[in-house]
């Protein structure tokens, strides 16, 4: 009982604090959020600015980021919540009411909004947001929104393809290697793929998610060991530097992958 009575009381306490100084709080947290508790500190501290400034595109932004990086530390079968969050706060960013108002625009309107679009960031974790949730929809609904991650992801790239150290060029490529695996369907060849993961390396070398999705989705698909095992050490010989969150999961998964290898590579 006096927990909850504390934790309302923190929570009350931050709802009375200027926007400006809980994200100032937040952000000198924001080097330590590769743990779970301090990232949910993190988003609380912007949840309770959000309440005080609900229209703030910085804000929105931010927890769209926030709730798809707390999507990643979650344990499997528990992080839909946050790729949800991720997707509707940054639609609201770009000036939708969230995911379901994207869902329901046509083809053709939804190309008049994202040519609209002046915000690379909130486009990006849309588009992540949107994509790891793929899998929880229905085929014919993923089928077709498929064009429209696509079509965010172009733009991103348009927009500011060095954000989050090449992400954008990083995660359209993850996205056309798997497209490929459904031959003319989507009209994709793998080797489409491998130029844009190059390119999110030369826009950012220390950024080491770049390496692993390199190495997972296009190594594996074109039976390329050496490369996989050569992207893969790289990530694990190359130091945390600037990316205390994201280099800390390429290593992770580096690990697993390599460890596995004989799975990739029968």
């Amino acid at each position: 009982m006096r927990r909850v009575f504390l934790l309302l009381l923190v929570f009350g306490l931050w709802a009375l604090a200027d926007p400006a100084a809980l994200m100032q709080e937040a952000e000198t947290l924001y080097p330590e959020r590769y743990q779970l508790p301090m990232l949910e500190r993190i988003i609380g501290l912007y949840e309770a600015a959000l309440a005080q400034d609900p229209e703030s595109h910085e804000i929105l932004v931010r927890l769209a980021q926030f709730w798809y990086e707390w999507g990643v530390l979650k344990p499997k079968g528990e992080e839909e919540e946050g790729w949800r969050k991720a997707a509707d706060y940054a639609f609201r960013a770009l000036g939708l009411s969230g995911l379901d108002e994207a869902l329901k625009l046509s083809n053709e309107d939804f190309q008049k909004f994202l040519a609209g679009c002046s915000d690379g960031k909130a486009l990006l974790w849309a588009g992540h947001g949107w994509g790891q949730l793929l899998g929880k929809m229905n085929p014919f609904s993923a089928f077709f929104a498929i064009p429209k991650i696509r079509a965010i992801y172009e733009r991103a790239m348009e927009l500011d393809p060095t954000y989050m150290g090449g992400s954008a060029p990083q995660a359209y490529g993850a996205l056309l290697a798997n497209l490929s695996d459904y031959g003319v369907l989507f009209g994709v060849k793998l080797s489409e793929a491998k130029r844009y993961f190059e390119w999110a390396i030369e826009i950012d070398p220390t950024y080491l998610e770049n390496y692993v999705a390199y190495a997972k989705e296009y190594a594996v698909r074109a039976k390329d060991r050496a490369l996989f095992e050569s992207l893969l050490k790289q990530v694990l010989e190359a130091p945390i530097g600037n990316w205390p969150f994201w280099n800390r999961h390429a290593k992770e998964k580096a690990t697993e992958y390599l460890a596995n290898i004989n799975k990739y590579f029968p």
